[in-house]
């Protein structure tokens, strides 16, 4: 039976240093209506992106005009160095985002990234037949309360991890990135053997700090600041060139 490490990810703010869905409302030219912005608290994240990328086709942005915003954004600092020093030591990664296929894809491709990841869990981007953006949710799901409806990080997680034992792969230790209040579902799945590395001063790396979810979580905690520095707390436990 195989075994190695697991290495699950977040993308925005932690692969790439901002949020893909708030950088690509920078291309539109006026302040977005009332009405959208009430989208986010009565119908939710995904619903009110949908409406902006309507916006967006509707002000004649185009295809290439998001991409190139999305590959603009920089990588955390050292992330590249990280994921790549991660992949050639054999460890498998995979990425888990309530962004959307499209944008993680563009991204990747850009910095010659792609290959160093086995699997993208994320919604499903596409362009209809008008040319507009459209973003589907990954699944729904009503039992996770810390979730998104469209996205259940931990779900993903576990998920992925039966199935890899149908394949007869098991993994020694799961290592889980992230920055926001949605990576808190998977890190509280994870096992004493396992590392959850919340990024500094981001809202994970808060509610870890709660007593009372602190004590919740068996795996081991490392905070980081960038690339660089969780790289060389990882390489004392984990095998890193």
């Amino acid at each position: 039976m195989g075994r190695g490490v697991l290495v699950a990810i977040d993308f925005d703010h932690t692969i790439c240093e901002d949020n893909t869905d708030v950088v690509v409302q920078n291309l539109l030219t006026e302040a977005i209506p009332e009405n959208v912005q009430n989208l986010r608290k009565s119908d939710g994240w995904l619903p009110y992106m949908n409406k902006i990328f309507e916006l967006l086709h509707d002000n004649s942005v185009n295809a290439s005009q998001i991409e190139d915003i999305i590959v603009s954004i920089p990588a955390v600092a050292g992330m590249t160095e990280l994921l790549t020093s991660l992949h050639a030591n054999g460890h498998e990664i995979i990425i888990i985002s309530d962004s959307n296929s499209l944008f993680i894809d563009y991204w990747l491709r850009n910095r010659q990234l792609k290959h160093v990841v086995s699997r993208v869990f994320t919604n499903l981007g596409r362009y209809d037949d008008d040319g507009r953006l459209r973003v589907d949710a990954y699944h729904t799901q009503h039992s996770c309360k810390m979730s998104s409806v469209n996205l259940c990080k931990g779900q993903i997680l576990m998920d992925y991890i039966q199935d890899k034992r149908k394949e007869s792969k098991s993994y020694e230790r799961r290592v889980y990135i992230g920055d926001g209040y949605n990576d808190l579902c998977p890190i509280l799945r994870l096992s004493q053997v396992d590392l959850a590395c919340p990024r500094k001063d981001y809202p994970l790396a808060t509610q870890l700090n709660n007593s009372s979810t602190s004590r919740s979580v068996k795996a081991k905690i490392i905070p980081w600041e960038n690339g660089t520095d969780l790289r060389r707390t990882l390489q004392q436990i984990i095998e890193l060139c």
